[in-house]
């Protein structure tokens, strides 16, 4: 058994594995709302049905249309994800069991936004849009204003069994997706582990092992994480009589790996989706505050000192995994990370072992906090279809097997006998008290995904069943097959010092509102975020060159999009 780093033991014993269970029961719970049969395969749902809405279009049962019928789609290929989504295993089973073809036109991870904006710009866009691309303001402007999203409420009523259930399970899903003008133009993400590991997801992985050799003990404050970066950096933790440890690193463009994002929330509150926090019922910007200021002031001494790696502001997630899969000894101290997985394979067991989220640091002026999504809200759309689709009845029952457990289980997990199985019996999912319905047989993240080809991941998720919590958790938490269980139990940690802010709900706004929101977002984020690298890296120098800095923010009318999500927020609370 690995041995306890000093000051930490009795927080992981007692604390929060006591937070543990009392959060897996709530999660529990919300999973019994579900009619379906627990380890179900997808060969159960695929039955013959004479029941049509439309000529040759099947109600319920596959295949959806006795005839091949292909539809155009633009897909967001997610970074972790297939080596190929035209063709992998899940996207030859989909068209096999739904008779249903994907002409593809297929965009990265990065950049995915801007083909998608000069195909709609252009008229040249195909016939449905899959991934996480359009914001709610974006849903009213395609939508209510260029009417290029067809509204989905009759086809959702016609032809949306699974997703009729989840809103069945959870009736304030249907209204976040409901614009001002009644009508639905998207299908939006809903991520069982939304209420797990997703809850707290700005988190740092730190290299155990090296402290417990140099005689550390886990940071508390941003002068302890200092004094351990300098050490990681000068004192070969990694036994090679080398200097090539790298104390601290991360990514772009990939889930909260950006190594800024846990380190600001030191100083004050920072989120990294809408630049703003809800406190007693204000709406503020956070990326002009004094604390925020203060955090890149730090951050920037790290980076002076050589303790934070230049790569982690420019290398995308592969080449972090490359890092922290590192042959031979291990090269990095810590990493910014959504879930460990993205840093260091799960499969690579003894080096994941190496590593453990932290807890939030106090920051000088005693703040401390991590952002929490307390429930699960709804915003966006991951699946729009289009004014140029012939088949809308047809596009809308392919997208619905996304919200059903057969289909989410195939497309994130894989192959039933291949990467999960039937649970074995008389075991119990994360909750320690819930029967399991289904074990994993192995755990594939990042590389090892794409090596097997077998699922979608990211790239089509959309409302889901909480289907995780009822995996067999069984044995040593390290174990591959247990990972979902260990995220749970890192994030459990995070929630005593979740942020004291209130959850910034869904909104819809009017057209002209959800407009201006739209010309004013992009750029304000996209001059925040180079803004803050320019900080860390010496480009800007804080004090020299913050009156410029608030003077930019300005210009980019962040005054005014403040006021924007003030106003809605108002007039939903009255």
């Amino acid at each position: 058994m690995k041995k306890e780093l000093k000051g930490v033991g009795k927080m992981r014993t007692k604390n929060w594995l006591s937070m543990l269970m009392v959060l897996l029961m709530a999660i529990s719970l919300v999973a019994c709302g579900s009619t379906q049969k627990p380890g179900t395969e997808i060969n159960d749902i695929v039955q013959s049905s004479s029941d049509t809405e439309s000529p040759g279009v099947a109600s319920s049962g596959l295949p959806i249309t006795p005839e091949k019928t292909t539809i155009s789609a633009f897909i967001m290929q997610m970074p972790t994800g297939m080596i190929d989504v035209k063709t992998n295993t899940f996207t030859t089973e989909m068209e096999e069991m739904t008779n249903v073809h994907l002409d593809m036109v297929v965009a990265p991870n990065d950049g995915a936004k801007e083909k998608l904006n000069l195909l709609l710009a252009s008229d040249d866009y195909p016939e449905i849009i899959l991934g996480g691309l359009f914001n709610n303001a974006e849903l009213v402007k395609y939508g209510t204003e260029e009417k290029i999203l067809i509204p989905l409420n009759d086809l959702i009523d016609k032809y949306a069994i699974n997703l009729k259930e989840r809103w069945s399970e959870h009736p304030s899903y249907k209204n976040d997706m409901t614009s001002l003008d009644g009508n639905i133009y998207g299908i939006p993400a809903a991520d069982s582990g939304t209420t797990g590991h997703g809850a707290a997801s700005m988190k740092l992985w730190m290299n155990m092992d090296w402290l417990e050799k140099l005689g550390l003990d886990m940071p508390v404050t941003t002068e302890d994480f200092h004094s351990v970066l300098k050490a990681f950096k000068t004192q070969d933790p990694n036994g090679n009589n080398k200097q090539d440890e790298i104390p601290l690193t991360g990514a772009i463009n990939t889930w909260n790996a950006d190594p800024y994002l846990f380190l600001l929330n030191a100083f004050d509150y920072y989120d990294n989706g809408t630049l703003l926090k809800l406190k007693d019922g204000k709406v503020s910007f956070c990326a002009n505050t004094d604390g925020f200021k203060q955090g890149l002031k730090y951050i920037a001494t790290l980076y002076n000192e050589g303790l934070i790696d230049p790569a982690a502001f420019t290398q995308n997630e592969q080449q972090l995994s490359a890092i922290g899969n590192n042959e031979g000894v291990a090269i990095a101290g810590a990493a910014a990370a959504g879930h460990l997985g993205m840093f260091v394979g799960v499969n690579n067991i003894e080096r994941c072992k190496q590593y453990d989220n932290i807890f939030p640091l106090q920051g000088p002026n005693g703040y401390r906090g991590t952002p929490y999504a307390k429930d699960v809200r709804l915003s966006g759309a991951q699946f729009v279809i289009t004014d140029k689709c012939k088949r809308p009845d047809v596009a809308i029952r392919w997208a619905d097997l996304f919200c059903s457990e057969e289909i989410t289980v195939r497309s994130q997990i894989g192959i039933k006998g291949k990467q999960w199985d039937d649970a074995d019996p008389g075991t119990v999912g994360m909750d320690g008290v819930t029967p399991a319905t289904r074990k994993y047989l192995t755990f594939e993240t990042s590389g090892e995904v794409a090596k097997t080809n077998d699922t979608w991941g990211w790239t089509m998720r959309l409302i889901e069943p909480n289907w995780k919590a009822t995996f067999q958790v069984e044995g040593d938490i390290y174990d591959p097959t247990n990972y979902e269980a260990r995220l749970y139990r890192a994030t459990i940690k995070l929630l005593p010092y979740a942020a004291d802010v209130d959850q910034m709900p869904s909104f819809w706004m009017n057209n002209d509102d959800s407009s201006k929101i739209n010309q004013i977002f992009t750029p304000l984020n996209d001059y925040v975020k180079t803004s803050i690298v320019e900080f860390i890296t010496g480009k800007k120098d804080v004090d020299k060159d913050w009156d410029t800095y608030i003077s930019g923010l300005s210009k980019l009318n962040y005054e005014e999009y403040v006021r924007l999500y003030q106003t809605a927020y108002d007039a939903l609370v009255k």
